[in-house]
């Protein structure tokens, strides 16, 4: 999980469990600390692309392995969004920092999205790559594309899914399907994305995961969750999306407006689909510096 680069691997201690973390930058007083949050099926390798960007522009920029993720602990059935979400309020503070910019890409937005909701005063903007706003995602319709629903209803299907995201050449084929045409930015990482899942419960935690988000709904823990998302965002919010995505379309985000009482952009990426990051990082760079510049 320690991969070299230009960044400093970290081990902090946050709501009773420990998480990696890979970090750049220095914190400075008056200037918020950006927290990358990987989605499904990475870990924070996910932001090698924006790190040191980010940092070389003199933000303190910290991609944590959410639970269950890369070199994070893998705790027994902590598979909720209100625990991942408690998670990430924990390790901005066990960082040091007061106020944070939340980055979630996937998964990682519908934690975002959850964190600013749950504590509003630690956080001073977020933007979220392929995620709109979870109550709205997570309802049936089709505000979200027929191959959305099949990769979730594949979570139900544990062993399955698992097989999926431990063997390469069907990981790749996963990655390629969820990426815009012909684009290898996500799936040249294929390899260690694997080697990350085939860590003990690694895929398992992460396969039911996805199966709470979309269960949520008939769950009591669920239910209040969704309550407490329904508290409108005040932050400046950005969201972002690949105008290839395959799961989601242009009218997934066609409520996320309603939910942020701050000012909202929304920014299309060209020629990306749901991995944007990885798959245009130079455009993705340019919308996080101009929108941090904002805040």
């Amino acid at each position: 999980m320690t991969l070299p680069g230009p960044w400093q691997h970290r081990l902090v201690r946050a709501s009773g469990a420990q998480f990696h973390v890979a970090s750049a930058g220095e914190l400075q007083e008056g200037t918020p600390l950006v927290l990358l949050l990987h989605g499904f099926p990475q870990y924070w390798y996910a932001w090698r692309k924006q790190i040191p960007v980010l940092a070389e522009a003199g933000y303190a920029v910290a991609a944590m392995d959410v639970r269950g993720a890369g070199g994070s602990d893998r705790t027994r059935d902590t598979f909720d969004a209100p625990t991942l979400a408690r998670d990430v309020i924990g390790v901005i503070r066990a960082l040091g920092a007061s106020e944070a910019v939340l980055v979630g890409s996937g998964t990682g937005g519908y934690l975002a999205w959850s964190a600013a909701s749950r504590e509003p005063s630690l956080v001073r903007g977020l933007v979220t790559i392929s995620a709109p706003h979870p109550v709205d995602t997570y309802r049936l319709g089709f505000h979200v594309t027929f191959r959305s629903w099949r990769h979730h209803l594949m979570s139900f299907l544990p062993r399955i899914a698992k097989g999926r995201l431990q063997k390469p050449a069907l990981l790749a084929q996963v990655l390629a399907e969820f990426s815009a045409p012909g684009n290898t930015g996500a799936v040249e990482a294929t390899q260690h994305y694997v080697d990350a899942l085939q860590l003990p419960n690694a895929a398992k935690t992460q396969v039911h995961q996805m199966r709470w988000t979309w269960s949520s709904a008939r769950r009591r823990s669920g239910r209040r969750h969704l309550e407490e998302l329904s508290q409108r965002i005040a932050v400046p919010v950005m969201t972002i999306r690949g105008d290839l995505d395959p799961l989601l379309p242009a009218r997934a985000w066609s409520r996320t407006g309603r939910h942020v009482t701050g000012v909202y952009s929304h920014a299309v990426v060209p020629e990306a689909g749901h991995f944007v990051q990885e798959e245009q990082p130079e455009d993705v760079n340019r919308l996080l510096l101009d929108f941090l510049r904002g805040v």
